[in-house]
């Protein structure tokens, strides 16, 4: 089987998650590139061309899923802006300076990653009943920037958008309801990934042969996962996050050891 086909089976997945849950994609995107081609019997991916294909990837996945959430009014735009601005602007920084490390360390960055993300959610079984409206929500202006300074820095680096880390973080300590958080986060990724993925293509990073399909699988898929997210209680919403980041995290760690 050629890569292409695999890739963009791997995007369907990533993308409808990217939209549902308000990730960007990466924690399915990243460890499925990483382990899954070699299941067909292809040569295993590189971490840095992996990392610069899920970048970009984000990028688009955002982007088509966060329309969905604006229109069924899941957006918080203080929020969008305090931690998409400088999130955007550290994406491009960790991005541009990843080109300097080699695969294996930005393997480990991605593994603290995903698994300070599961400890964040597996900690707080807070579950609101109701969805409040996105613009009467008062969310704290500093912490919201330094959130957007940490996550930026660090999912730029590994080529992921961010999401399955920035959302703990807004569910946790900033107590943005679910819903909101996940059309919100998608926002605030769009704008890290804007940045992200500059800084991965002028630091070559980019493979684009194999990033076509890619694009393609979640461009669409990413829009069914919207719409279905806002159908989906907060309950369900949280245990689908949980599992999620937790197979990602044995599936990163399988391929690091």
């Amino acid at each position: 089987m050629e890569i292409h086909y695999v890739l963009f089976g791997i995007s369907l997945a990533g993308g409808f998650l990217s939209g549902y849950l308000g990730l960007g994609g990466a924690i399915i995107i990243i460890p499925a590139m990483l382990t899954i081609p070699q299941l067909f019997g292809l040569p295993p991916l590189a971490m840095k061309t992996v990392s610069g294909i899920s970048m970009v990837q984000v990028f688009f996945a955002s982007a088509s899923g966060i329309i969905v959430h604006r229109k069924n009014g899941f957006v918080h735009r203080p929020s969008l802006i305090r931690m998409g601005i400088p999130m955007g602007i550290f994406s491009l920084a960790g991005s541009y300076l990843s080109a300097m490390m080699d695969n294996r360390g930005i393997l480990v960055v991605f593994l603290f990653l995903v698994v300070a993300s599961f400890l964040l959610l597996l900690r707080d079984n807070k579950t609101e009943e109701n969805t409040p409206d996105a613009e009467s929500l008062d969310v704290p202006r500093i912490p919201s920037i330094l959130s957007g300074i940490f996550v930026g820095s660090l999912s730029g680096m590994v080529g992921a958008g961010g999401g399955f880390i920035l959302m703990p973080i807004m569910i946790r300590f900033l107590r943005i309801p679910i819903h909101i958080t996940i059309g919100t986060s998608l926002g605030i990724v769009f704008i890290g990934a804007v940045l992200g993925a500059l800084g991965k293509i002028l630091s070559a990073q980019v493979d684009f042969l194999l990033l076509i399909p890619v694009i393609l699988g979640s461009l669409v898929s990413a829009r069914w996962g919207a719409h279905f997210s806002e159908k989906t209680p907060p309950a369900v919403l949280r245990k689908m996050l949980l599992w999620v980041i937790f197979i990602g995290f044995v599936q990163t760690l399988a391929r690091l050891v």
